[in-house]
């Protein structure tokens, strides 16, 4: 599947250098952002980043990590030598906030902590000086935490093998039906979430595959508008509830993706 993606971008060939610096001679453990299926293509372009730039990891479950770093604590040990690649995502704000959460309990077993391109409604960890934070805005992230660092989001670096539907319907609506929707927000009688109909685990292909038959998109949900950029598709992304779509729009997808626009409620 010919995608249009980001990865020869120097935001990722920057963070990848950074990345193998911090991970020099120590372990790396993955812990994946959870979530829907737009919470998929980012884990997929993690795997897909450390893969392409050599960056050994042993992936765990946000429990093995919090059950492992709760045992230790018993006996007053930590995780010595070893760095911990937070995936990134949306829940680092005040409707989600299951990723500074599960930072906040485990980060002090780890050497480093990396925090994956995030966005950040909410602010730093004050009485931590062991993490690194990767933003995929330019504007809200930069101002809840200033000294995080842009890259892009990391369904930006995705490559697929598959081969792409032709686009034989004209128009398809994919907007969310959960409590980021913006109050102004339509569901029409033909709407699609995509984003609910799978969750982080699940192949990500089919999420592809289902909008390439769309000639034009339309959608609130990021990672749809993401997916049918990389598509070369024709799409109109809408705002949710706070600024976290239209950041990332106005920092990776309108520099890259022309016909990609804005929507108004």
């Amino acid at each position: 599947m010919n995608l249009k993606s980001l990865r020869t971008d120097q935001a990722f060939i920057r963070m990848a250098d950074d990345i193998k610096e911090k991970c020099r001679g120590k372990k790396v453990v993955y812990v994946a952002n959870v979530g829907n299926w737009g919470d998929g293509l980012i884990h997929k372009g993690n795997i897909q980043f450390l893969k392409y730039n050599d960056i050994e990891y042993r992936q765990m479950s946000r429990g093995t990590v919090e059950a492992t770093v709760e045992s230790l604590a018993k006996m007053s040990m930590r995780l010595e030598g070893v760095v911990l690649i937070a995936g990134g995502g949306g829940s680092w704000c005040d409707k989600w906030n299951g990723s500074r959460r599960f930072v906040e309990k485990v980060h002090r077993s780890f050497d480093s902590v990396i925090v994956l391109p995030t966005t950040y409604e909410l602010s730093e960890l004050k009485s931590a000086t062991n993490i690194t934070y990767y933003r995929r805005d330019k504007f809200l992230s930069a101002k809840s935490i200033p000294d995080s660092i842009f890259c892009h989001d990391a369904a930006f670096f995705l490559e697929l093998d598959k081969k792409e539907n032709n686009a034989v319907i004209e128009s398809g609506n994919f907007f969310r039906e959960d409590r980021e929707r913006n109050p102004k927000a339509r569901i029409f009688d033909d709407n699609l979430d995509l984003s609910l109909l799978a969750n982080d685990t699940k192949p990500i292909t089919p999420f592809f595959q289902i909008l390439s038959n769309y000639q034009t998109i339309y959608t609130d949900r990021m990672h749809v508008a993401i997916a049918g950029s990389l598509l070369g598709r024709t799409v109109t992304l809408y705002p949710g509830s706070y600024a976290k779509s239209i950041d990332v729009y106005r920092s990776s997808i309108e520099p890259n993706y022309s016909s990609t626009k804005l929507g108004e409620w």
